[in-house]
């Protein structure tokens, strides 16, 4: 909780200093819906991308000539799988983890007109990840030593970059983002030297999340 906590703090500081952009213009608070495709980029496991949910609470404003910002909050459920053997038979396990997000977007606006690029650094606080109680002691294909339940304590705090599109009215806009994780989001297990000594080299992954959401503005 504290983590969240933290991040729900950051959050409202970024809002109330980014708050005086765009004054004497418009700032709209936005509400968004929409999935997630995540994967997870590592040499160590073979993994399997799968589609979630994300919604989140933004603010966008006017920054100059074709610029606009963006500083909000997501929320998002994160699901990829991965694949592992019990006795004989091979399996794909679904690892999830919820993450809060803090993002800070500059927008540039194509031609002046209601298609944006949209860019910039995201925060990301997230848990552990999460799976089946059954399905805890399957070894996992590529790193045989390794079961599911060694690799849950990923690294919490994390950092991505954004880039998408988005587009549409003034009160309702579409988007469309990939997200990349530039932290290692294993490292917090190379830290644990029980799960090290199994491990065949080096953990290192980095998360993809292809984003489609649908936002409206008040």
């Amino acid at each position: 909780m504290k983590r969240y906590y933290l991040t729900l703090v950051l959050f409202s500081i970024t809002s109330t200093v980014l708050a005086q952009y765009g004054k004497g213009d418009y700032n709209h608070i936005g509400i968004s819906l929409g999935i997630n495709q995540t994967n997870l980029y590592t040499d160590n496991f073979n993994i399997k991308p799968a589609m979630n949910w994300t919604a989140g609470l933004s603010m966008r404003g006017n920054y100059y000539n074709n610029f606009s910002m963006i500083y909000g909050m997501n929320f998002t459920e994160n699901k990829f799988s991965i694949e592992t053997f019990s006795g004989f038979s091979q399996k794909e396990v679904d690892l999830k983890m919820m993450a809060v997000q803090v993002h800070l977007l500059l927008c540039y606006k194509i031609g002046g007109g209601p298609v944006s690029l949209d860019f910039g650094p995201v925060l990301q606080v997230n848990s552990k990840l999460k799976f089946n109680d059954a399905d805890e002691n399957n070894f996992i294909v590529g790193n045989e030593l390794l079961r599911v339940q060694d690799i849950e304590d990923i690294n919490t705090f994390n950092f991505n970059v954004y880039a998408g599109i988005s587009g549409g009215f003034e009160n309702i806009r579409l988007s469309l983002s990939y997200q990349y994780g530039v932290t290692n989001i294993l490292n917090n297990l190379n830290q644990q030297d029980d799960v090290a000594a199994l491990a065949d080299g080096k953990l290192k992954g980095n998360l993809g999340v292809i984003a489609g959401n649908i936002i409206f503005y008040f």
